[in-house]
Parts: structure tokens; sequence; C-alpha cells
């Protein structure tokens, strides 16, 4: 019988959040002029879920379109409606990339696209069994969320999650029995910043 070999992949996200990352701070008329449309190496092949932000209160139900590509790389958009103060408001869907956006009507102020805290890696967008896992806790407890979902959210029930602990770099194994659990939909996790510091994730792929 030949051996079935694990994949591994490597989470190490630690980069603030930022809202003016993917544009700056500006009323278009329709497009945004992107200043990025991928995250840059410190998120080490993650994604994160998307923020727009406003800077007066006269835009109440003015939309802002995002185009791109989910945690798999699968093209998908979301639409972030505005709210009537000047404040941050997110998504949620979790996007690896943002290669357009587009609003509704001219704001009447200033708007700028960026991400928050909530983070995310695909692992594996077929059929797939989740393995094991180790990870090095951040300095803020939380969980960790494992998903097999076609179209996920930030509202998406996961069908595991690990709790960290909160001392930095505390080191946890987590090995599952074979065969492994079986992710129908593919395999994603999702974490808050500075809940972990480096995730190790296994699989077959």
């Amino acid at each position: 019988m030949s051996a079935t070999f694990v994949k591994v992949k490597t989470i190490m996200d630690e980069v603030a959040a930022s809202t003016t990352y993917f544009a700056a701070a500006a009323r278009p008329n329709t497009s945004f002029t992107m200043a990025a449309t991928t995250f840059a190496a410190g998120h080490n092949g993650g994604g994160a879920v998307i923020t727009a932000t406003t800077a007066g209160g006269s835009d109440s139900g003015k939309t802002v379109t995002l185009t791109g590509t989910d945690l798999n790389g699968v093209a998908q958009t979301e639409v972030i409606t505005l709210p009537g103060s000047a404040t941050t408001t997110a998504g949620t869907k979790y996007f690896l990339t943002v290669t357009a956006a587009e609003m509704s009507a001219q704001p009447a102020a200033n708007v700028s696209l960026g991400f928050n805290n909530s983070r995310g890696m695909g692992m594996f967008a077929g059929r797939t069994a989740l393995k094991g896992f180790t990870a090095a806790s951040g300095g803020t407890a939380g969980d960790i969320a494992f998903h097999s979902n076609g179209a996920l959210t930030t509202s998406s029930t996961p069908f595991m999650q690990y709790r960290t602990n909160g001392s930095a770099d505390n080191e946890t194994h987590f090995n599952i029995p074979a065969p492994g659990i079986l992710c129908v939909e593919g395999l994603t996790v999702t974490y808050t910043l500075d809940t972990i510091d480096q995730m190790n994730v296994l699989y077959n792929g």
C-alpha cells in the first residue's frame, strides 16, 4: 500500500490593521484608485476582512462594491453599505485580493478602504482532511476556527474551534487520529490578530 503524505501551511500574520491600505481617503465618482490589490508579504499568504472608513455624516445608504478573491483564490464580490456617521464599517467576507472597488454615488466626504483584525488563510480549496496543527499563542486569548464552507463569512459556523491561552509563544500540538477530519468543501482557518503568533496546519491535499 502506498504512503499518503501530509501537506502543511504556516500562518504568521502579525500585521496591524489599516484603514487606508487598499485605497487612500478620497471622494471617487465611481472607481476607487487602488493603492494595493494584494496583501503584503508580511501576511504570509493570508487575507482579511475589508473595511470602509467614512469621514463625514452625509453618506448613509451609499455603497462600496468590492471585487476580488476569497481566501482560496475564488472570485467574489461584496457590498458594504456606508452609515450616516464618520466611522469604520467592516464587511463580512474574507478577501485574499481586492482588485477593484466602486462607489454607488460620489460620497460627500472622504472614504478609504483597508482591512481589520479578522484574518484567515485558505489551506486547500477542494476535498481534503484536517490531520492536525501546531499553534503558538499570541498575547491575546481567542479562538482559531476551522471551516469547510464554500461561501465563508465572519458569521459562518466552524466545524471545530481551538482556544489559545493568551500567553505569547505558548505552543500546542494537536494530532487528529487517522484518517483525519473530512472537509468536503475545502479547508480554511480564521482567527483574530494576536490570537496566534504562528500556526502550522497539516492536511491532505
